[in-house]
């Protein structure tokens, strides 16, 4: 009874599974035609109706009815000649084709494809997969109703039963054309079945009834056989891939155990075996994905499960059912059918799942035996070759890339599975450099870029990594400065030697290095193995930190690089050495900065000596006979330190000392530069030229050492009141200074036809001269003979900028603003200062009365003088010219009117306040006396405003403040004045209006 029911369920369960392929098999059938039918209207030619081209070319659009409009011309009756009356038969008007107005339809909204590929899928393989899944289920769960009321072998006779009928089923569908789909996805699920009911009759507990474990094979191995033989019999990999799945399925769901596994392994290698067919892609990756989760579930099988076995080497067959299945998927490739120069997207997907797939299967069942290394190295040689095969016989370029890929990626795990030997792990980043330094080589030689780059970025990244391993070890405590680690640091510099040497020797017609991937040097061939070589030179300035008196024989390493670079015409060392030489300076000053100075001197001389060596080493070919030299860098580095050097070594003598030192230095730079310029073409071409290419830096330091100086004087020097002798030090290196600054003034200044800040500033040291030799005035003469002094002054820069042949003409300004200044001093200095002194040579106002003698004698020397012509031209001199000879035309305001000024304050605040206004007018009469003899009408006009002033002065002050007596003179004295002045100006001013024109 219970069996019936069974049966009944099991029929339903197969109508409504058919009813859905019928349905999905003609919805199959429709889309098909509709395919075929939009096919063949793209494959039609062009209409004879340029209309239709037009709508050919429109995305396709829902018909409409169009409009007619039917149109007729009357045509002409024409005469026809006859002797008989003929009965005309009116002919009809001629019919013209009906105009066509379509309307414009909306256009459908296209599909997305990505959408419509989806669904195919969807509808044609998975619907059948997941329905034969389900199917397989419902056996099983029919199996499991059943087991309750039936013995295990009738139980087994009822699941065989099923799938032997299901078979039957597809063998009478498969004739149908219409049902052939439905017929090879019930097939598929009939072998499915029967597999299961053979395992199950062996394994499953309800179902199991067979005890001979030799019967238990047969049978099993018979279920099997027939999957696999329907799987061969189909010509559809997505029917051979379902017969593999549900049968790795099958056999997943059974009790773990060894027998299994390798009837997983038979079935997976026969799968394998199926791709050979064709070129069934999607077959093997489900089959490499496939069996490798089979291997995640035996993992624990094969690892915790041991009495199972009962062996010591239970994962051995993991690694063997692995490699079986493995091998021949990888052959696969290995074929003409894949022949193709460019890379085929899915095989190489393929191929690295298969891998990938192996890869994993191993690592699953990986026992960590020593003796890995060694195996993985020889495999990936192996491969290393076999892969030629793809390229040379085959012409697979994709399977020959991926496989040497993969060769390397086997030998570098193997090299890095060298620490189960104790391997340092220092050495082991060694030989995965010289790994991929082989690699690199290989490759170049083989003129394959693609494999060349990856391995120029691989041994970068080797390079990089052994750097972050060394700081990393630092930090946590390992001492970098043993023997083996420096050996080990230069091995690696060794190496990136290696890969310079052999661009020089394979790439030397390359206008760029080979390893140079990422375009960093250009056209100037920089290796970025050279920088490495520096970067990791520096690394060993950082081992041997705590190494004894290591400043003083790295310096030595560092000469042997400079050596090798010039020798070997190595850019890009060349570039990493500048590393080096920032490592190397980091270590002398920390070695010395505590030291006394000479020790520190003698410490710093082997450094100093590599980077006076960086000048002549610097030469770089630029063809086949030209040559330059890069000697900047080293010549700033030998002055920096020759800068320091004059600060550390004086300090501790005298605070004076570096400063002065500094100045004398700028005259050994700018002689040096001078005398390298005198025989820059004597010394072409040779070794020489290397100090003469640092002509730049020369005369950068030479300007740095004279501001070097500015400082420390302003700084240092001006604030000391010591004495050496009778002499202030201020004063005697203020005059050592003025002489500097004279012979840089003085020295030859080649002009070029573009000025450079050399031809510029070179002048200005006249400036500087002067502003000195002012401090000195300023500093060290009293300041009651000031204004005596700044009128000297100005007399000597006038004097000096007509007599002398030097370009100094801007002189007479300078001199002109030290006249205003002595002005300026007596007015509002001298004058007002009080001086308790009792003798009159201490008195304020006899410096000012000599300074305003002086002023007159140089207002007169002004005026005899011949109009101002500068012979600067260029810069902040030419400016200054410029602007004399603008206030060379204004000399009379410029000139006496601060002379005026200044006398009228120096009265101010030298006279009793009663005798002022006299005095005044007395100055008064002077200016307008200097307006009629020079016939300077402005002159006049001042005189007669002072004038008014001092008549106000004279009755709102003098009449209410004055004593009788006082009064009474100085009203005589400015009536006589006034009558002198009308006397004058009517006897001369008169007679110059006459005589104007």
């Amino acid at each position: 009874m219970y069996f019936l029911i069974g049966l009944l369920a099991f029929l339903a369960g197969i109508f409504y599974l058919i009813i859905p392929f019928v349905l999905l098999s003609k919805i199959n059938g429709l889309l098909e035609r509709i395919q075929d039918l939009e096919n063949q209207l793209k494959e039609k030619g062009p209409s004879t109706f340029p209309e239709t081209q037009i709508e050919k070319k429109k995305p396709p659009i829902k018909e409409e009815k169009p409009i007619l409009v039917k149109e007729t011309i009357p045509e002409t009756k024409k005469e026809v000649p006859s002797s008989k009356p003929v009965a005309k038969t009116p002919k009809p008007a001629a019919v013209v084709p009906p105009t066509i107005i379509k309307q414009e339809p909306q256009p459908l909204a296209k599909k997305s494809e990505a959408w419509e590929k989806f669904e195919k899928q969807i509808a044609n393989n998975w619907t059948g997969i997941l329905g034969t899944i389900i199917l397989v289920m419902g056996v099983g769960f029919l199996g499991i109703y059943a087991a309750l009321n039936m013995s295990p072998f009738f139980r087994f006779l009822m699941v065989l039963g099923i799938g032997v009928g299901l078979f039957v089923v597809s063998i009478l569908l498969v004739k149908k054309e219409f049902w052939v789909q439905i017929g090879y996805w019930i097939r598929s699920g009939s072998g499915a079945i029967i597999l299961f009911s053979c395992i199950a009759a062996v394994s499953v507990p309800g179902m199991k009834w067979i005890e001979s474990e030799f019967y238990a094979l047969i049978l099993v191995i018979a279920g099997i056989l027939v999957n696999l033989g329907l799987a061969w019999q189909t010509s559809q990999q997505k029917f051979a891939s379902l017969h593999i799945v549900l049968s790795l399925i099958s056999l997943a769901i059974l009790p773990l155990s060894t027998l299994i596994f390798f009837l997983a392994v038979g079935v997976s290698a026969f799968s394998v075996l199926l791709s050979y067919r064709t070129k069934w892609e999607f077959h093997l990756i489900q089959t490499a994905i496939s069996f490798l989760i089979l291997n995640f579930l035996y993992k624990g099988h094969f690892s915790e499960q041991l009495h199972v076995l009962n062996s010591p080497h239970s994962r051995t067959w993991g690694i063997l059912g692995t490699l079986v299945v493995g091998i021949p998927s990888i052959l696969a490739h290995y074929r003409k059918v894949y022949s193709s120069a460019s890379i085929q997207r899915l095989p190489f997907i393929t191929h690295l799942i298969i891998w990938a797939g192996i890869g994993l299967g191993l690592s699953v069942y990986s026992t960590g035996s020593k003796w890995n290394p060694p195996v993985l190295i020889t495999v990936s040689i192996g491969l290393f070759f076999w892969a030629r095969t793809a390229r040379e016989k085959l012409n697979i370029r994709w399977l020959y890339l991926t496989d040497t890929l993969v060769s390397l990626a086997l030998a570098s795990i193997g090299i890095i599975l060298l620490s189960r030997w104790e391997v340092d792990i220092f050495l082991i980043n060694v030989y995965v450099s010289l790994l991929f330094s082989i690699f690199f080589v290989v490759s170049s030689e083989e003129k394959e870029n693609l494999l060349k780059n990856i391995g120029a970025v691989l041994l970068h990244l080797s390079w990089v990594q052994y750097i972050i391993l060394l700081i990393v070890k630092y930090f946590g405590g390992l001492d970098l400065g043993a023997w083996p680690i420096v050996i080990t640091t230069i091995v690696m510099i060794l190496l990136t030697f290696l890969i310079q040497f052999y661009d020089e020797i394979r790439n030397k017609e390359s206008s760029t290095a080979s390893d140079d991937i990422y375009g960093v040097g250009g056209d100037d061939r920089i290796s970025p193995a050279g920088i490495f070589s520096g970067l990791l030179a520096s690394v060993i300035c950082f081992q041997l930190f705590d190494w004894k008196h290591s400043e003083l024989y790295l310096p030595a390493f560092g000469i042997i690089l400079l050596a090798i670079r010039q020798n070997r015409n190595w850019n890009g060392l060349g570039v990493g050495i500048f590393f080096f030489v920032a490592a190397l300076h980091f270590e002398v000053i920390y070695r010395i900065y505590s030291l006394e100075r000479w020790e520190v001197l003698l410490r710093d001389l082997p450094t100093i000596a590599f980077c006076f060596l960086m000048i002549p080493l610097s030469k770089v070919k630029l063809g086949a006979d030209k040559i330059r030299y890069f000697s900047s860098p080293g010549a700033i580095l030998l002055s920096l330190h020759i800068v320091l050097l004059a600060y550390w070594t004086t300090q501790s003598l005298s605070a004076f000392l570096p400063g002065i030192l500094w100045l004398l230095l700028s005259l050994v730079y700018l002689e040096t530069k001078n005398f390298f310029s005198e025989r820059e073409k004597e010394w072409e071409n040779t070794w020489k030229s290397s100090i003469n290419s640092a002509g730049p830096v020369w005369q950068f330091f030479a300007l740095v050492f004279v501001g070097l100086f500015l400082g420390a004087h302003i700084l240092v020097h001006l604030q000391s009141e010591l004495y050496v002798g009778i002499f202030k030090i201020r004063f005697l290196i203020q005059a050592l200074a003025i002489g500097v600054f004279i012979y840089w003034a003085k020295s030859p200044n080649p002009k070029k036809e573009i000025p450079n800040y050399w031809n510029s500033l070179l002048p200005l040291f006249w400036e500087l001269t002067a502003i000195f030799i002012t401090a000195i005035i300023a500093l060290e003469i009293p300041n009651t003979w000031l204004p005596v002094a700044w009128i000297v002054w100005a007399f000597f820069l006038n004097q000096i900028s007509l007599k002398t042949s030097l370009e100094i003409s801007r002189f007479r300004f300078y001199s002109l603003c030290f006249y205003w200044y002595s002005c300026i001093h007596v007015a509002f200095i001298s004058s007002s200062a009080l001086t308790p002194s009792e003798y009159w040579a201490n008195q304020e106002w006899l410096g000012g009365l000599i300074g305003i003698v002086l002023q007159i004698a140089y207002l007169v020397r002004f005026q005899l003088l011949p109009p101002f012509q500068g012979v600067e031209a260029e810069g902040y001199p030419g400016k200054i010219s410029k602007l004399s000879e603008r206030l060379d035309q204004k000399s009379d305001y410029i000139i006496f009117y601060p002379l005026f000024a200044a006398g009228a304050f120096f009265l101010f605040w030298s006279f009793d306040s009663s005798l002022l206004t006299l005095l005044w007018m007395v100055e008064v009469f002077i200016v307008f006396l200097m307006g009629l003899i020079l016939k300077k009408e402005h002159f006049r006009y001042v005189s007669l405003v002072a004038m008014i002033v001092c008549l106000l002065r004279l009755i709102f002050w003098d009449l209410s403040q004055s004593s009788t007596i006082t009064r009474a003179l100085v009203f005589l004295g400015v009536g006589g004045i006034l009558i002198l002045m009308n006397t004058l100006y009517g006897k001369f001013g008169n007679k110059e209006k006459t005589d104007a024109p």
